[in-house]
């Protein structure tokens, strides 16, 4: 098992249940990829993936399964428009909609061509959250050029925009039309949890279930051999290491898949030469009391703040990420803001960060007791125009049959819905056609 991502893990897991014997490679010193929880000073903060979608099934059943509590988010989302925030309820979204002043009655008109082509494109099957193949004929246009053509440039700026901003860090010039789209009917409607715990309670219940994980352990090569996979590995002691499998799941981010899989580098380099993925920072706030909102996450289009994307209140999202009586924000950072502010300080990513922060909430000034800073140098995939082409062409050549698999929220919409998804459909594969197979590893030593 090449990563130890949710993809990975999850693979792993659903093999060993099979009765394989297996042993996952992670090159980083901790598993979970984007899936992080920080507890710091009665602060519990996602730095990662924040929450699971009501139509995210395979993950929360996968988060029932071990046993984990799932706690719904306040059912409230802010849009942030001429200094106000006005509220939404997910829960009640086409009522709450039609009564918001984010938008003019016209354009609200308007987006109901918005609403009808994306329910047709759901009917007909074309935008699934973990296999988005029949969406690649509607991969033509960016979500901006879509919103305005369909219904205007307020309904992209305070509406489109907001929600590609949400999903995946972008303005709506940087991601295809594919993304908004699916984004409404697998993300954005119904009701939003989270784990108690943080997000990362999922990665701590995998690792104790998969007995074998190696950390700072990054796969070098893998190609195929006579009856099995060979697989090049760097131990944490320096050392290479081979190991002679069954099979393989290639649970990696997909520029490292394509550096280490000969078998189907001609496969993946097209996808990979596509599909870029985004740097992004996230800035933990902690404030001696919660700011004035019962919203669980603000939106800020970029006519409003060209840096921040978004602001999750924590502390609404679930009553354990903050101490008692105790607030806790996310600021999440747009994708070239991010890029371009990487190599700035601490102390000035805090200070910019409590800019759009006091705005929205004027309340929480002088009440900051911690900050935590994340940086993400590989995030998020760009999902420009074309990207959904390359994903399709590339996931319907993949052979079911194959030793090796792969698994990743590339393959599909972002998520760790997708995630694990693709887990379980390559453990799934692997046990179907090679299950009858002796599941043992052999390691060689060698040292370089």
């Amino acid at each position: 098992m090449a990563g130890a991502g949710i993809a990975g893990l999850t693979a792993a897991y659903r093999l060993q249940q099979a009765g394989w014997e297996v042993a996952v490679f992670e090159a980083e010193p901790r598993a979970g990829g984007r899936v992080e929880t920080i507890m710091q000073q009665g602060y519990c903060v996602d730095t990662g993936a924040t929450a699971f979608a009501a139509s995210y099934p395979v993950a929360t059943r996968l988060a029932r399964e071990l046993n984990l509590r799932i706690v719904d988010t306040a059912p409230y989302l802010g849009v942030y428009r001429d200094g106000r925030v006005r509220l939404l309820r997910l829960d009640r979204l086409i009522r709450s909609g039609l009564t918001t002043d984010v938008l003019t009655l016209s354009t609200k008109l308007r987006l109901v061509r918005v609403v009808l082509d994306v329910a047709r494109a759901s009917l007909r099957g074309m935008l699934s959250y973990d296999d988005l193949r029949a969406a690649a004929a509607l991969d033509t246009e960016t979500a901006r050029d879509y919103v305005r053509r369909l219904a205007g440039a307020e309904a992209d700026a305070y509406f489109g925009e907001p929600i590609t901003r949400a999903l995946l860090l972008a303005d709506s010039d940087k991601v295809s039309r594919v993304e908004l789209m699916s984004g409404l009917v697998n993300a954005v409607a119904g009701r939003l949890s989270t784990l108690a715990g943080g997000q990362a309670a999922i990665i701590d219940a995998l690792l104790a279930r998969v007995r074998t994980v190696h950390l700072r352990s990054p796969v070098l090569s893998l190609t195929d051999t006579a009856d099995g996979v060979h697989l090049d590995y760097r131990a944490s002691d320096g050392d290479r290491k081979t190991v002679e499998a069954d099979a393989c799941v290639v649970a990696t981010p997909l520029p490292i898949a394509a550096t280490i899989c000969a078998p189907a580098r001609t496969q993946l380099g097209p996808l990979n030469d596509t599909l870029r993925f985004t740097q992004a920072i996230n800035v933990a706030i902690g404030t001696t009391r919660p700011a004035n909102t019962p919203a669980f996450l603000v939106q800020l289009p970029a006519a409003e703040d060209r840096e921040i994307c978004m602001i999750i209140i924590e502390n609404n999202k679930a009553p354990d990420r903050a101490p008692a009586g105790h607030g806790l924000v996310s600021v999440c950072w747009e994708m070239s803001a991010a890029a371009a502010w990487m190599p700035r300080s601490d102390d000035e990513l805090i200070a910019r960060s409590l800019q759009t922060v006091l705005r929205l909430f004027p309340e929480l000034r002088c009440t900051v007791d911690f900050t935590y800073v994340r940086r993400w140098p590989v995030a998020l995939p760009q999902t420009r125009v074309g990207v959904y082409q390359r994903i399709a062409e590339f996931t319907s050549n993949l052979d079911p049959a194959s030793r090796i698999q792969f698994a990743g929220d590339y393959l599909s919409q972002t998520g760790q819905n997708t995630a694990v998804a693709w887990g379980n459909r390559a453990a799934a594969n692997l046990q179907r056609h090679h299950g009858h197979y002796t599941h043992t590893k052999h390691e060689e030593f060698t040292h370089g």
